[in-house]
């Protein structure tokens, strides 16, 4: 059986019908015009809300292992009907304690397009299977067209009043792009939806909802759009200003639509790769790792292990084998080669009997924690502690390579985060820019680049059309582009 489930689909979370009602009323939050609006969303006249989007796809509620899953089909039936009729895939999302055979029989019955839920049933279910899960070894070695990562965060700029990043002047931000990463390496190729609902109990504004779209994309998956119960009811109102911020949420999935269609094959660029299996005893710290590295303005690469021994090292000059659990015998040598030929390879504790010679470090260099010694043209850094702060972790690596190596840097914007992708012949490339407090700052970022290419064009979803930037040399060398202002997002594409 064969669906539109795959890297075209976008995704919608359609809270609607007595199975969703009953499940909200278990919450602290509950009240009864919660339940009006679910009802409401179970009319199919509210799909004319989808007419002119991106948005194919609907995942609907189907079954948690309560009394109202019995309801829950029939509720649905004319929704599900209007929806097939318009060309949209219907998901149905079986989850908690429900009887999962009884479920997919209903589904099936009922002509949705696949099930989701958190394990992949052995052989033919007469129905698409999608894993619905938290990011980890079973969900990234499911048998699924789609992976739905399902410990999703909203992003921002956290709203505690005691700082959470490192010291520095850059704030911590909540993102995705740490999920995405180790997903994308771990299940490479696979198309990810990334699972996380409004906050209940905060204010969401449309740049909320346009942040979460950005933060998805530009790191490789796709937000599994949910809406907050108000916007669903004012919509539901036909309210201007809901129209009005429901135009903006369709037009940014519109936009980035777009981008992938154009882009091709862009791959992650940095001079810096990470490898790990990220696996439950280094899951946790891998993930530290790939959050911090983009508030220290380091672009970087993700490698599964398993992966590594095959894959590209061009334009790395530092590799972090992130695991204490040491390499097999082939992959240490590939990486012992790099260093060997002239780059840094940082480990952990547990790396037994290091290879080179040990360097006595300066009085300056003594804070390291990292040990170092010379390899060949290289160097090794073996940690020094089994548990090292993740943050003076990113910060010793990205000190001993040095700022002199940066291939790009962004300047301004303490709350932005950025990443690059490059094609493989190097004629394209991107810079994404995302901006986590969501308003424009005092001063506009500024993005250096040590080799520019012949072209340069911002784009964002927040102007009307590209905008042609010019390269402004350095003296000390390398190039300089000055940005627009952003609220939220934008990219610079450039060609050769």
């Amino acid at each position: 059986m064969t669906i539109g489930i795959q890297k075209q689909s976008v995704p919608m979370r359609w809270a609607a019908g007595p199975l969703d009602i009953a499940r909200r009323q278990t919450g602290k939050d509950f009240v009864p015009e919660t339940a009006e609006v679910l009802r409401r969303w179970q009319d199919p006249s509210l799909l004319e809300l989808l007419k002119g989007t991106p948005i194919n796809c609907l995942v609907v509620s189907w079954a948690s292992g309560l009394p109202a899953d019995s309801a829950q089909p029939l509720a649905l039936k004319p929704l599900v009907e209007k929806g097939r009729q318009a060309g949209l895939d219907i998901v149905g999302l079986i989850e908690g304690g429900a009887d999962k055979a009884a479920a997919i029989a209903s589904a099936r019955q009922a002509g949705l397009q696949a099930v989701a839920m958190d394990a992949v049933p052995p052989g033919d279910c007469g129905i698409e299977v999608i894993a619905w899960g938290k990011a980890g070894g079973a969900l990234w070695g499911a048998d699924s067209p789609v992976l739905c990562v399902a410990d999703g965060i909203w992003p921002g700029v956290p709203l505690e009043k005691t700082p959470t990043g490192g010291p520095t002047n850059l704030p911590w931000v909540d993102s995705n792009g740490a999920l995405l990463g180790m997903t994308g390496a771990m299940a490479p190729g696979k198309p990810v939806w990334i699972v996380v609902d409004p906050p209940r109990k905060a204010k969401v504004t449309v740049e909320n909802y346009l942040l979460t779209v950005a933060d998805a994309e530009a790191y490789g998956g796709r937000w599994l759009i949910s809406l907050d119960d108000q916007l669903r009811k004012e919509l539901a109102d036909r309210s201007a200003p809901a129209l009005a911020a429901w135009g903006r949420l369709t037009g940014s999935l519109a936009f980035f639509d777009g981008q992938r269609k154009a882009a091709g094959e862009l791959e992650r660029m940095g001079r810096l790769a990470v490898i790990s299996d990220f696996s439950e005893g280094d899951r946790a710290f891998g993930e530290d790792i790939l959050n911090l590295l983009p508030r220290l303005r380091e672009p970087f690469r993700v490698m599964a292990r398993t992966q590594a021994l095959s894959a590209s090292f061009n334009g790395l000059q530092g590799i972090f084998y992130m695991d204490q659990e040491p390499p097999k015998a082939g992959l240490r040598e590939r990486l012992t080669n790099f260093a060997r030929g002239g780059g840094t390879l940082f480990v952990r504790t547990k790396w037994p009997d290091p290879e080179g010679t040990p360097v006595q470090p300066s009085s300056a260099e003594a804070y390291l924690l990292f040990s170092m010694r010379s390899l060949g043209k290289g160097r090794l850094g073996v940690a020094r502690e089994d548990e090292p702060d993740t943050y003076f972790t990113c910060a010793d690596i990205q000190n001993i390579l040095s700022h002199r190596g940066d291939p790009a840097r962004l300047y301004n914007g303490a709350s932005m985060n950025y990443l690059i992708q490059t094609a493989r012949r190097g004629r394209q490339g991107m810079i994404h820019v995302l901006n986590y407090s969501k308003r424009p700052g005092s001063d506009n970022a500024i993005v250096y680049m040590r080799a520019p290419y012949k072209s340069a064009r911002f784009v964002s979803p927040e102007i009307a059309a590209p905008v042609a930037l010019d390269w402004v040399p350095q003296a000390a060398g390398g190039v300089e582009l000055d940005l627009p202002s952003i609220s939220v997002y934008g990219a610079v594409k450039m060609e050769s």
